[in-house]
Formats: C-alpha cells, structure tokens, sequence
C-alpha cells in the first residue's frame, strides 16, 4: 500500500511539472502573440478595450504558476518521504518534523500567491466587466497551522521515542 502511495506521489509530480509547464507555454504564447495565437484569440473578444487588461490577467498567471509549481513539488516530495518512513515505522522522527514544516511553508505560499492570484482576478473583473472566478478559499490558511502544529507533534514524539529508548 505505502509503495503505491509513494508512485502515485512522484506521478503527481511529474503531472505538476508537466502541465505547468503546458499551461507556461501556452499562456505566454497567447501574451506574447507567438505565431499570432494571441492575435487569434483577442479576435473573439470584445469589447477591445478589454485586450490589455485581459493580457495582464494572463501574464499575471504565467509569473505566478513557478511559485506554485515549486511549492507543490515540496509538498509532494517530502510527503513521499513521509509515507517512506511510515512504511518502514519511523514516522516519529525530527526529519519527518522538518518535512512537515516545510510543508507548512509551502502551503502558507501557495495561499499567499491565491491573494495575489483573487486581486488580479478583482482587478481584471472590475477592468472588463466579466467575471474572472476567484472565491477565498480557508482550506490553505487552516491547513497551515494545523501542519505546524503537526510538525511540533512530531517532534516531541521523536524526542519522547529517543527518552524511552534511551531508558530501555
């Protein structure tokens, strides 16, 4: 069970990297009219006024997607050596507390990059006129310090584990 977490784990990401990656080129293909794909598609837009602000909206999601790229490679990454060690019993230990952190962290940035992300939607929304679907989503910002809360958790259970090996 714990090696098929693991391989669905690494192929998640690589799926993450992949479709960003997709997502990037095409985007920015779209912004910077490669070939004349952004000229193709701004043709079925009206009113033109509203190009610009739609291209800022694009360019906006291209710079934001490595953040998010990044930090969900440290999720899954270091949740695949969670599930490691838990498979062979060492789930209690300061290395897994360090993952978890930086699991924390890279959770808290993938909601940070969510508020950038909402303004420009608003931004955009009120510029064009039409809707650019964002909602505030709680899950990132309670998911955080429940993980830090976890990550202490884990290391007082190392330590309390290396007392009772110590007085064994």
């Amino acid at each position: 069970m714990f090696s098929a977490i693991t391989i669905s784990l690494r192929i998640a990401n690589w799926l993450n990297w992949f479709f960003g990656a997709l997502l990037m080129v095409t985007l920015s293909a779209i912004v910077g009219d490669w070939a004349g794909l952004g000229t193709m598609v701004f043709t079925h837009i009206e009113p033109a006024s509203t190009h610009n602000a739609i291209r800022g909206y694009l360019f906006a999601m291209v710079v934001m997607m490595p953040p998010v790229m990044v930090a969900v490679h440290w999720i899954l990454t270091r949740l695949a050596a969670l599930v490691r060690d838990a498979a062979v019993g060492h789930a209690l230990t300061d290395a897994n507390a360090a993952r978890l952190r930086a699991i924390a962290w890279a959770t808290l940035a993938i909601a940070i990059v969510d508020l950038c992300f909402g303004w420009v939607s608003v931004a955009t929304s009120k510029a064009t006129g039409e809707y650019f679907g964002w909602s505030l989503s709680l899950t990132g910002w309670i998911a955080v310090p429940l993980l830090f809360v976890l990550a202490h958790v884990f290391r007082e259970g190392a330590a309390m584990r290396a007392d009772l090996e110590g007085t064994v």
